[in-house]
């Protein structure tokens, strides 16, 4: 027995025989006609649907507010009161002034009409201009004392209160120092977005949006509600916008948001999932079955929507092509497929 024969005997009875690697097992699959969609991936923010802060109409003491941060509120629901005790005296002495100027103009109309050639036309004329004029004013004072009364315009929820009881407010002064509380519209929040130039000239009403932000797993489906139909000059932007229902409350304004907008829809295309394309570079690749061998192979790719890929050559119809998932295999390594589910 030669040398060679006894070192096979030898391995061979230590159990240490090598054989010929064993096929990896692969999950496949196939280029399919479908429907891509080309996404643009961009910067946003939420926005309140409606958001207004509420200001003093008329100068005044605050005698009560009965909302706080964070308080929901009803269309037409009381949020403070002003007392304005000026403004009441006016409205009696105007009152009193009324019923003068009434039992004035009713005196010189029956003088009048008594005696025709004595009280001349332009006297009845002054006192019923008289009347009317302090009517108006009275009207006004009526109306401003409405405005004691602070009522919110909208349902929504108080997201800042700037006085208490007891403060002074004086009538819509500039710099915010007439301001009572901001209320904001919550029920629908709008996702806004600046898009560049370059894509802008594919915004249309209608087109998908895809909202993803920090801390919510979810992804928000939407569309385009509005744009701004003209761009920023300085930032060279179209400001675009998508309405987003919140009935839960789990988004809020505020929020930084990714703002994906589908640009571009094409039809009746092959596709593939995207988990099968490896990327090198600017370069894609597929790894696809030959004969029970993996073989790297670069395609041309168009558009990528999430979870599959359009493919433009490289690969044919029926191909198989494997799921890469986490690890690519090496090229021309002996696999044994099976169909991914």
């Amino acid at each position: 027995m030669n040398l060679s024969n006894i070192t096979v005997l030898g391995l061979l009875a230590a159990g240490m025989w090598v054989r010929a690697a064993d096929p990896v097992e692969v999950s496949v699959v196939h280029p399919v006609r479908g429907d891509v969609t080309r996404f643009a991936a961009l910067p946003g923010t939420l926005r309140a649907n409606q958001q207004v802060t509420l200001q003093a109409r008329v100068a005044g003491f605050v005698n009560s507010i009965s909302v706080d941060r964070g308080d929901r509120v009803t269309a037409g629901q009381g949020v403070a009161e002003l007392e304005v005790p000026e403004l009441i005296a006016d409205r009696v002495r105007l009152r009193a002034e009324v019923a003068v100027a009434e039992a004035e103009a009713r005196r010189i109309e029956a003088a009048r009409q008594k005696a025709p050639d004595l009280v001349t036309p332009q006297s009845l004329d002054t006192a019923r201009g008289r009347l009317e004029i302090t009517r108006a004013e009275l009207e006004k004072i009526e109306t401003l004392l409405r405005y004691a009364k602070v009522t919110a315009p909208f349902s929504g929820r108080v997201t800042a209160r700037f006085v208490d009881a007891g403060a002074f407010l004086p009538a819509g002064a500039a710099g915010g120092a007439s301001s009572i509380v901001t209320l904001a519209d919550t029920s629908v929040l709008r996702a806004q977005v600046p898009v560049p130039e370059a894509e802008a000239v594919w915004i249309r009403t209608g087109l998908p949006v895809r909202v993803t932000v920090e801390g919510i797993p979810d992804v928000f489906e939407a569309r385009v509600s509005r744009n701004s139909g003209a761009l920023d000059e300085s930032t060279r932007t179209l400001w675009v916008e998508a309405d987003l229902p919140n009935p839960s409350d789990r988004l809020r304004p505020g929020m930084y948001a990714t703002v994906r907008i589908g640009l571009e829809r094409h039809t009746n295309t092959w596709t593939i999932p995207t988990e099968a394309v490896v990327m090198e570079k600017a370069a894609g690749f597929v790894f696809r079955v030959e004969q029970g061998v993996s073989r790297k192979t670069a395609v041309k790719l168009g558009f990528q929507d999430g979870a599959v890929t359009e493919v433009l050559g490289g690969v044919g119809e029926g191909a198989s092509i494997i799921a890469v998932g986490k690890t690519a295999p090496a090229d021309g390594v002996a696999v044994r497929t099976k169909e991914a589910r």
